[in-house]
């Protein structure tokens, strides 16, 4: 049994243990700065309390597949061993030390930047925390190569999925667990409160190649409770007006400078490819280089250059955006184009192209722009994500039916879709086409008269 001398008060999960080597791993440098990128980016200027970070979200993640592990070894079927159960641990605390400033947004950036653009953005935040996992040196001392390569094995998504990364990564995972508790309480609301004990109690390792990471079917509806605790809470803060608002203005502001050849941000937003002249010797020391100036990064580090850069430094747009995200002085939202009102089929897949192919969106944003009398960059258009209640539908954001359900009564596994009758988010699939919206932001509220002829040159897009 592994020793856990240390403990640490948390005000989810109340006081966490830790091993000696887990609380090596919390005092190195690269896991240290997670304190200063936060959970949610910039939500905190519409809910003032999110401003928890992925620090304690990560030692909050290696508690809770620690508890899950510890469960499934009461389970008679299966026997693990400590050492897998450190490991797992191990693994969610690391997994998201790969995190740039503002979480997610930066993910968006790398993906957008990326000199291959087949690689998806997950993939390349993934790659950034196994690339920090091999190369740190203080991780390396600390952990063994066996550890190491257990818990990339975990971040990876590739060879045979098993029940150990399920917990680290899955529809059913230690991270959605903390993070909707987390979020909901920093956020000072009750949408992501669910029945984590009842959950926990239930999990169960089944036969299922895909799935392996189960719940017994006396947990059904603790899982309804996850879900609608998710969805909730994507709609409510996630999804936030405000915090895609502001989501939209960080990416625009540091886009401005890429574009504008700064230095700094086109470095640290470009995750280096291999070219054909290259040995592997010495791409693997530009990656390591790249790293090095990664992790020098965090959100408040990123306003502090970008909102008080010199002149000449980055463009004046720039400037301007961060001193407004720093001052709380958001765009706005000033027309928006819903497809349920309009019947024209075609002009939504117009629409769709224009807003995927870079030099399009740009043309449709100065027209706006000099209809308006603005500059280009104080336009944004953008297609918020989908807002539906329908759980029936496979999406990034939710997908129950990769959960799969063990039923004690008929001593097998069962899909969400199987209680269809029984839970309130178990729908059949439907079109949603119709949800979809362009809405435009930009500094300023206009008139319905400029509100009607935005509307028209979209139409015309």
């Amino acid at each position: 049994m592994t020793e856990r001398p240390h403990e640490m008060r948390d005000p989810i999960h109340g006081f966490i243990k830790l091993s000696e080597t887990e609380k090596k791993l919390i005092d190195t440098k690269v896991f240290q700065r997670l304190r200063r990128i936060r959970q949610l980016a910039m939500t905190f200027l519409v809910y003032p309390g999110a401003m928890h970070t992925r620090f304690d979200h990560s030692i909050g993640v290696m508690h809770i597949a620690g508890r899950i592990c510890k469960r499934l070894q009461e389970l008679d079927h299966i026997e693990i061993c400590e050492t897998t159960v450190d490991r797992i641990r191990f693994a969610a605390l690391l997994h998201d030390v790969g995190h740039g400033p503002f979480s997610h947004v930066s993910e968006h950036l790398l993906d957008e930047n990326v000199p291959d653009k087949d690689q998806v953005r997950e993939k390349i935040h993934e790659k950034i925390t196994v690339d920090i996992i091999r190369t740190d040196s203080e991780i390396n001392e600390i952990l063994s190569s066996d550890e190491r390569d257990f818990v990339i094995s975990m971040i990876e998504e590739q060879g045979t999925w098993n029940w150990q990364r399920d917990i680290v990564s899955s529809e059913l995972d230690a991270d959605k667990m903390d993070y909707l508790l987390r979020d909901s309480y920093f956020s000072g609301v009750k949408y992501g409160l669910y029945d984590l004990e009842k959950l926990i109690e239930a999990c169960f390792i089944s036969e299922n190649s895909v799935t392996p990471l189960a719940i017994k079917s006396t947990a059904i509806y603790a899982l309804e409770q996850l879900l609608l605790a998710r969805y909730h809470m994507t709609q409510q803060v996630y999804w936030h007006r405000v915090s895609l608002i502001s989501n939209e203005m960080i990416i625009r502001g540091i886009t401005l400078a890429i574009d504008g050849n700064n230095p700094e941000m086109t470095r640290l937003y470009r995750y280096p490819e291999k070219n054909n002249e290259e040995c592997d010797q010495d791409y693997e020391q530009t990656k390591k280089d790249f790293i090095q100036n990664y992790l020098n990064y965090h959100d408040e580090k990123i306003i502090e250059i970008l909102k008080n850069a010199p002149e000449g430094y980055v463009p004046a747009e720039t400037k301007e955006i961060f001193s407004r995200l720093y001052d709380r002085k958001l765009f706005k939202m000033i027309a928006e184009l819903r497809f349920k009102d309009e019947r024209d089929v075609l002009l939504h897949s117009r629409l769709d192209e224009m807003l995927v192919d870079t030099e399009q969106k740009q043309r449709c944003e100065a027209e706006i722009a000099a209809h308006l009398g603005l500059n280009a960059a104080y336009v944004i258009v953008s297609k918020p994500p989908i807002r539906t209640q329908n759980y029936g539908i496979p999406t990034n954001l939710l997908n129950p039916e990769a959960i799969m359900i063990f039923d004690e009564d008929q001593n097998g596994l069962r899909r969400m879709i199987d209680y269809a009758n029984e839970l309130f988010f178990v729908r059949p699939s439907t079109d949603v086409s119709s949800l979809e919206t362009v809405q435009i932001y930009a500094p300023d509220q206009v008139s319905e008269t400029q509100e009607r002829e935005i509307q028209e040159i979209l139409r015309r897009a």
